[in-house]
């Protein structure tokens, strides 16, 4: 998760909102509208497809604008990714999964017409990235080999091993950065009973929610194969 700093990034200062007295708005036509402090503790938390934006509330504002770039230095002289925001938080459902994404966001104050854009909040920043599907495993010799399909934005993989069905990811992962989409647990014991699941961490280190769960029991033997003894 990243989360905005104090400093304004990308200040409001090319949009003419007051400041030059000739605008469309006939800013400082006497009405007294001041401009709300900019917005504080912007955060980003990347997710399948999109992103999901919570910033704290600015005394005076009625909306927010938010606005997108993919690099540094997010110009909120460009048209905001959207306006008139009446609440403290938005979900970006346009994002791309392994996009990075720069956001910040101004507060709005109206009346009787007119209006009055803040300052830029700090930025934060986000990559979207999908979680594992298809994990499945294959039983052997004191060894569960695993499988998964890769997922859109992904860095890595962490593995999650348990001796009980678990809801998630829980506890510490049995491996991480796992850059391919398969994986061998060699320290199985055979006759013990064990459910896996992957979790996908984009290159900001964010990690997703858990795959669904598979259950495997690695044996010496395959069940049900005849012994050589056994043949005619």
């Amino acid at each position: 998760m990243a989360v905005a700093g104090c400093g304004g990034a990308g200040a409001n200062e090319d949009t003419g909102s007051g400041d030059d007295g000739g605008g469309d708005d006939g800013g400082g036509g006497g009405t007294g509208l001041s401009a709300p402090a900019m917005p504080s503790g912007l955060e980003a938390t990347p997710q399948d497809g999109t992103v999901q934006l919570g910033w704290d509330a600015v005394d005076g504002a009625d909306t927010y604008n938010v606005y997108r770039s993919t690099s540094s230095g997010v110009d909120v002289s460009s048209s905001a990714l959207d306006t008139g925001i009446d609440q403290t938080s938005y979900t970006d459902d346009t994002a791309e999964n392994g996009t990075e994404y720069f956001y910040v966001v101004t507060a709005v104050a109206s009346e009787d017409g007119e209006s009055a854009e803040s300052d830029a909040s700090g930025e934060a920043e986000a990559i979207p990235f999908a979680a594992p599907s298809g994990l499945e495993g294959t039983s052997r010799d004191s060894e569960v080999a695993l499988s998964w399909d890769g997922a859109a934005g992904a860095d890595t993989y962490n593995v999650y091993r348990s001796t009980s069905s678990t809801d998630g990811a829980e506890g510490e992962p049995l491996a991480t950065g796992v850059a391919e989409t398969s994986y061998a647990d060699t320290d199985a014991q055979n006759g013990t009973k064990y459910y896996y699941r992957v979790t996908s961490v984009n290159s900001s280190g964010a990690e997703s929610d858990a795959s669904s769960e598979v259950e495997k029991t690695p044996f010496s033997d395959p069940p049900n194969r005849p012994n050589s003894t056994d043949r005619p």
